[in-house]
């Protein structure tokens, strides 16, 4: 849960009474939804395959539950054509109306990633300018303090990550002591570029804060985000039993939700 801050504390003059504060939380809720399935294995592919191979079954079926949960987070930014699920606040998860009206998030630009830094510059100043949120009410909207939190994480499709590296992986060691003019290598080695299997856009990206600092998106889990893998096995088990036939399944709880825009940047560039 998102818990709203203090704007400011107002004065209190001598002998007066403490006001109360005014403070909120965030109203975004979703559902856990299962998913899973089995991988049969019937007496005879046994006979046939040797233990390495059965053994690696399990494996993959781990690795398909890690995919799901990266496409579940990676659908986020690309639903809606690119603006995200529609939030509590009656807005789209990226748009760019002022934060100050309800719904408006103020964290959607349109500009294609570039060979300097003025681009990022552009999306580090607008989430530097959050505010933080005080309450979701008429009157609260937009007036809690800057977050004042540069984005740590630059998320882009596979066909944009040599340009991302190119700006934020420094590949030499600089001996050069005077300081960067603006638009010079300042961002090199300050931001991590992740490459998002499930993005089929070459120009969208996003930018994101550090979520040990602002969390944005929330994965909810029922068991652990680890995976439930089971065997069916034993001779008195149905399928065993009617069909020599032993299953392995796997099974996950979880729900995926937007906590918080603040942290979150989008960039959808016209193709």
């Amino acid at each position: 849960m998102l818990v709203g801050t203090v704007g400011t504390l107002p004065t209190v003059s001598e002998g007066a009474e403490y006001t109360e504060l005014p403070i909120g939380d965030s109203p975004e809720v979703a559902s856990f939804v299962k998913y899973g399935g089995y991988i049969p294995l019937t007496l005879e592919l046994i006979d046939r395959d040797n233990v390495s191979r059965l053994t690696g079954y399990a494996k993959e079926l781990g690795n398909a539950t890690l995919r799901k949960y990266s496409a579940l987070i990676a659908g986020i930014f690309t639903a809606n054509t690119g603006i995200g699920p529609t939030m509590a606040d009656g807005g789209a998860l990226f748009n760019n109306t002022v934060v100050t009206t309800a719904g408006g998030h103020a964290n959607l630009l349109t500009v294609a990633i570039r060979t300097d830094y003025t681009a990022w510059n552009a999306i580090a100043l607008a989430m530097y300018n959050q505010p933080m949120l005080i309450k979701n009410a008429a009157g609260y909207y937009g007036t809690g303090p800057k977050m004042a939190i540069e984005p740590k994480i630059c998320l882009v499709p596979r066909a944009l990550k040599a340009a991302a590296q190119a700006l934020f992986v420094p590949r030499w060691a600089s001996d050069v002591i005077s300081i960067a003019s603006i638009g010079g290598p300042s961002w090199a080695g300050q931001v991590e570029v992740v490459t998002v299997p499930d993005w089929t856009d070459a120009t969208d990206y996003a930018a994101v804060i550090d979520p040990a600092i602002a969390p944005g998106i929330i994965v909810g889990e029922r068991f652990g985000l680890m995976p439930e893998i089971y065997t069916a096995g034993n001779d008195t088990d149905p399928a065993v039993f009617m069909n020599d036939e032993t299953r392995i399944k796997v099974r996950m709880f979880a729900a995926v939700l937007v906590q918080d825009f603040r942290p979150l940047h989008k960039e959808n560039v016209a193709g």
